[in-house]
């Protein structure tokens, strides 16, 4: 599913689990292992794990990125506020199935990131990134309000 614009989210039927690999992870259940590399090997590390997956050798690998937050620090107190509803009351009943922790670090990245235009946008898909993950955990949570995404 696309929303044409900034979120891509993959489901594939439970008769492929197991039997996939690559970018997408290989639909094992051990989210440990998802890192695997071309050869079988597994990595912690994403830039690793991504440029062993290029195409072409004639792609440049890619380098790390250095936190977005350190080159718009005006931002970064604009998002970590934004950001906090995933850790706030109002996804309280998911925080016991989903681990808001990586989601909120993510919602700060991307919403420093965004400082050409599209700030809500990107804050926006971050919190959606996290309700997506509840909604697959069992909990729905209503987060969106008139004046927040």
């Amino acid at each position: 599913m696309w929303d044409r614009k900034t979120s891509i989210f993959i489901k594939l039927n439970p008769e492929y689990k197991g039997a996939v690999c690559g970018l997408c992870g290989n639909y094992d259940g051990n989210s440990k292992n998802d890192f695997t590399l071309r050869n079988q090997g597994v990595v912690n590390n994403a830039l690793d794990f991504g440029n062993s997956w290029k195409d072409s050798s004639s792609c440049p690998s890619a380098k790390s990125i250095q936190n977005p937050c350190s080159f718009n620090p005006y931002r970064q107190a604009w998002a970590e506020k934004q950001c906090s509803i995933i850790k706030s009351d109002v996804f309280k009943a998911c925080h016991s199935q989903v681990d808001p922790t990586p989601y909120y670090d993510a919602c700060v990245w991307d919403s420093c990131a965004c400082d050409t235009g599209g700030d809500c946008e990107c804050f926006c898909t971050a919190v959606a990134a996290y309700a997506e993950a509840c909604n697959e955990g069992g909990d729905c949570v209503a987060w969106r309000t008139p004046n927040s995404c």
